[in-house]
C-alpha cells in the first residue's frame, strides 16, 4: 500500500505531468496560429463593385528562412486600371494586355486594356515585415457576395512560396498550404447622380479652361431604365451663351465635329456616354473661366422626362479625367480653337 507521503509525491509528479502536457498543447496551438497568419494576405480583403479600392499585400516571412526578393501579383480578370505603388529600395515591373472585354469605367469611359501583372523586386530579410501596394477598380459585371482571388507568388534567394491555391467547392479554405488572398466584393451603391422618370444622369465632369478661353466641354452618362426611347434635344447654362450636343469622331484620318441637331438618342433599358474624344456637350461663349475644384450646372431637356439640372465636377486644366485617365489628345475645347 502507498503510504500518506508516497500518494503526495504521486500526486505532485501528475500534476508537473499535466502542466508540461497543457503547454505542448497550448505552445502546438499558438504555432498553428502563427502558422495560419505567416500566409501572403490582403490586409483589407474586402472592395465595392463599381468602386476604386485599394489592396495591400502582407508578406510575413521568407521562404523557410531565405530573404524574399521578388513578389508577383496576377491581376484578375475584372479588376481594371490598376496602379502599383512604388516602394523605397524595390523597382517595379508591370505587364500589360488585353482585357477579355471592355469594362464600362469612370464618367462614361471604357477601358480594354490595362495592368495584367505585378511584380516588386528588391530584398526582404525574413525576420522582418513589410506591404505591398496597388489601387484598381472593380468592374460592375461583379455581383455582391463574389470572392475574387489573387494569386501571389512569393520569389525568395532560395525556393519559392506559390500562394495561388483557391479552395475546391465545399473545401475548407484553411486546409489549403498556400491559399490565394482573397477580395470579397460587395454590391454596388446606387448610381450618384439625378433621376426624373426613367432617366437618370449620373454626376459628369468638365476641364478647367485658362482665362479668356470661350469654350468648355462636358461629360456624364444617361441612362433609360424605360420602356420607351427618349432623347437629349437641348441644353442650357448660365456660365454660357449656348450649349449644344456635338460629335466628335475620326475620318479619314481628320477629327470631325459636328453638332446633333435632331439631339441625341437614348434607347429604353441602355446608358448613353458622353465622353471625351466622342459625343458631349459643347459650351460655347463662356462668361468666365471654368475653374478647378468648382461646378459647373447645366440644365438638360429630354423629349420625354423634361428638364433636369445636372453639375458637372470641374477637373484640373486640360489634362486628365477622371480616374486618372489621360484624356483624348484631340479634346472637344481644344479641337474648336
Amino acid at each position: 500500500m502507498l503510504n500518506h507521503e508516497t500518494c503526495l509525491q504521486t500526486t505532485g509528479r501528475n500534476s508537473v505531468v499535466k502542466s508540461i502536457l497543457l503547454g505542448l498543447a497550448a505552445l502546438s496551438v499558438a504555432l498553428s496560429c502563427v502558422q495560419a497568419q505567416a500566409h501572403v494576405v490582403l490586409d483589407k480583403s474586402e472592395a465595392r463593385i463599381g468602386k476604386t479600392f485599394k489592396a495591400v499585400l502582407a508578406v510575413p516571412h521568407g521562404c523557410e528562412g531565405a530573404a524574399t526578393v521578388r513578389l508577383t501579383v496576377q491581376v484578375p480578370e475584372g479588376l481594371i486600371a490598376v496602379k502599383p505603388m512604388p516602394k523605397p529600395g524595390w523597382t517595379i515591373e508591370v505587364k500589360k494586355g488585353a482585357y477579355a472585354r471592355a469594362y464600362d469605367f469612370m464618367h462614361g469611359l471604357k477601358l480594354g486594356d490595362g495592368v495584367k501583372e505585378i511584380s516588386w523586386s528588391g530584398r526582404l530579410e525574413d525576420g522582418f515585415y513589410d506591404e505591398f501596394t496597388f489601387t484598381g477598380f472593380v468592374a460592375d459585371t461583379f455581383k455582391g457576395g463574389d470572392v475574387l482571388p489573387i494569386p501571389a507568388i512569393q520569389d525568395c534567394e532560395t525556393g519559392a512560396a506559390k500562394w495561388v491555391e483557391i479552395a475546391a467547392p465545399g473545401q475548407d479554405p484553411h486546409a489549403l498550404k498556400y491559399p490565394a488572398p482573397l477580395l470579397r466584393l460587395t454590391a454596388a451603391e446606387p448610381p450618384r447622380g439625378v433621376s426624373k422618370g426613367d432617366i437618370t444622369v449620373s454626376t459628369g465632369w468638365s476641364r478647367a479652361t485658362p482665362g479668356g478661353a470661350k469654350v468648355g466641354a462636358g461629360y456624364f452618362a444617361v441612362t433609360n431604365t424605360g420602356r420607351e426611347p427618349d432623347r437629349l434635344v437641348a441644353a442650357s447654362s448660365d456660365v454660357a451663351e449656348t450649349v449644344e450636343i456635338h460629335e466628335m469622331s475620326t475620318r479619314d484620318g481628320v477629327m470631325v465635329m459636328r453638332p446633333m441637331e435632331e439631339g441625341l438618342a437614348i434607347p429604353a433599358g441602355q446608358t448613353v456616354a458622353l465622353s471625351s474624344g466622342g459625343i458631349h456637350l459643347m459650351l460655347t461663349g463662356l462668361k468666365a473661366p471654368l475653374v478647378e475644384g468648382k461646378t459647373v450646372a447645366v440644365t438638360l431637356q429630354f423629349e420625354r422626362a423634361g428638364k433636369m439640372a445636372v453639375l458637372l465636377d470641374v477637373l484640373g486644366l486640360g489634362a486628365q479625367a477622371p480616374g486618372g485617365q489621360q484624356g483624348t489628345s484631340g479634346s472637344a475645347e481644344h479641337a474648336h480653337h
